[in-house]
């Protein structure tokens, strides 16, 4: 079951992958005569209509319930994550570090895709592999562990996002054992030049 689920969130990251670099092509090339109504476009906010679609580097907090499908491992569960602006391809770069209240830890770093669906909502699928130590909770064995994601957010004129996001931590069949665990979480991700203004 957990392989395929696993396979589950591989197919739906890779879909929504190429429909995001589908939606990019189809994008219209600027004409000599736009040129500097986008360039106005780029520094507009995401409350008006001009609001141009990329988004700047983010610092993001998370809270949720860990291993919420199984229920005999529950914890609760904060993270927190630093999100690129860079993009490479359709691709931008985040990492970040998990605990849950059992001392389980989770450092990781990998790719995520922002899909915008007009100017306030963005589904954010993500993969990342990373280092696992499981404390006193869930026997999902120490080490390497990929964590693959799928996020909904809501975005705030000043670009600030909050969101609902359900992952799924396993090892990909590399250790024993390898039942895996899921969290439910709510995040909430600040561009990283407003962190530090309030």
């Amino acid at each position: 079951m957990v392989a395929s689920f696993r396979r589950a969130w591989l197919v739906a990251f890779l879909v929504l992958a190429f429909a995001g670099a589908a939606q990019a092509q189809q994008r219209p090339q600027p004409q000599p005569g736009q040129v500097y109504a986008q360039s106005t476009q780029a520094m507009a906010p995401a409350g008006t209509s001009t609001a141009k679609a990329d988004d700047p580097a983010f610092w993001a907090f998370s809270a949720g319930w860990y291993d919420l499908n199984k229920q005999k491992d529950q914890a609760f569960e904060g993270r927190i994550e630093y999100r690129g602006a860079e993009k490479y391809w359709i691709f931008k770069p985040f990492g970040g570090i998990m605990a849950t209240s059992d001392r389980a830890v989770h450092g990781f770093a990998g790719v995520l895709v922002d899909l915008y669906f007009g100017r306030r909502w963005v589904l954010t699928p993500s993969f990342a592999p990373g280092l696992y130590y499981e404390g006193d909770g869930k026997h999902i064995s120490n080490g390497i562990q990929f964590r693959s994601q799928l996020e909904l957010s809501y975005r705030f004129d000043d670009r600030s996002r909050l969101g609902i996001s359900i992952n799924h931590i396993s090892n990909a069949g590399i250790n024993s054992p390898n039942p895996g665990s899921e969290t439910l979480a709510l995040t909430y991700a600040i561009p990283t030049d407003k962190l530090f203004k309030w």
